[in-house]
């Protein structure tokens, strides 16, 4: 079950990242709306750091069976934290996936 559960928690927390970035970027960028992109984001870097160095998982615990049996968490929780170091809001206006001009 954590097969199919994790990487869609993990792509809906990838999503969220990026649509916080697309709606708080832009010339009225301020310290609070940075220090709330980043509380948001290490919420959830923590857990995947977790989950690659000592296989526990958040709700779980200790686990290393699911890392050994399913070695795609693993990669997935690394990538995962790469996508979200990337996701911080920025003083121009981002373009979002779907914007036409």
């Amino acid at each position: 079950m954590i097969v199919w559960i994790f990487p869609i928690l993990a792509v809906c927390g990838v999503f969220f990242a990026y649509l916080l970035k697309a709606r708080l970027s832009g010339k009225k960028l301020n310290s609070i709306k940075l220090f709330f992109c980043l509380t948001f984001n290490g919420f959830f870097v923590v857990p995947y750091i977790d989950i690659i160095e000592n296989n526990n998982f958040l709700f779980l615990g200790h686990r290393p069976e699911i890392i050994a049996e399913h070695p795609l968490i693993g990669w997935l929780a690394l990538s995962c934290i790469l996508l979200h170091s990337f996701s911080l809001p920025v003083k121009r206006k981002v373009k979002w996936f779907f914007s036409r001009k």
